[in-house]
């Protein structure tokens, strides 16, 4: 028997393929009066892809063009605004886009999150965080065939999830 839906974490990464897990996460915590997380992780870049671009460039080199490059996102992306803010605020417009916002939403309330890391590690660690009874993530339309396909996150999250993960395909393409 499963135990009753209190809160429901919905992982994205903002892409449209998303749209039809949140609408799906959006109608979930609305029929259960349950708390819905957002969750997105800005993955890091792994410590031997970084090594390697400082030995090439030098340690001088590396370091200026990684604030160069921080400064350039900064201003071109999100200006004189916080990268959580920006994404918090991309958050938010997803939810307006597919229709859901705060006053005329069922749920019982909405948790945005935005953290960086290991990408499996994460969603499993907010889901702990925020005891969340499910995990609702979208997966995205195959490249090959017209069928869905699912990346190595949520492969990840499929085999160490213990509690249970509902994967929603996209709207198929025309």
């Amino acid at each position: 028997m499963f135990k009753p839906i209190s809160s429901i974490l919905f992982a994205t990464n903002l892409t449209d393929h998303c749209k039809p897990a949140f609408d799906y996460a959006a109608s979930l915590a609305t029929r259960y009066q349950a708390t819905l997380v957002l969750l997105h992780v800005i993955e890091k870049m792994p410590d031997y892809v970084e090594g390697r671009l400082r030995g090439m460039l030098g340690e001088k080199q590396w370091r200026e063009m990684a604030k160069a490059h921080e400064n350039n996102a900064r201003q071109t992306l999100i200006g004189k605004q916080s990268e959580s803010r920006l994404i918090r605020e991309a958050l938010e417009k997803f939810c307006i886009e597919a229709g859901i916002d705060d006053n005329s939403c069922g749920y019982h309330s909405r948790e945005i999150v935005v953290t960086d890391g290991e990408i499996v590690e994460e969603i499993l660690e907010n889901a702990e965080k925020f005891e969340c009874n499910t995990i609702i993530m979208g997966a995205r339309q195959g490249y090959i065939s017209k069928g869905t396909t699912i990346g190595p996150h949520i492969k990840g999250v499929l085999r160490q999830s213990k509690i249970p993960v509902t994967i929603i395909p996209p709207v198929p393409m025309e």
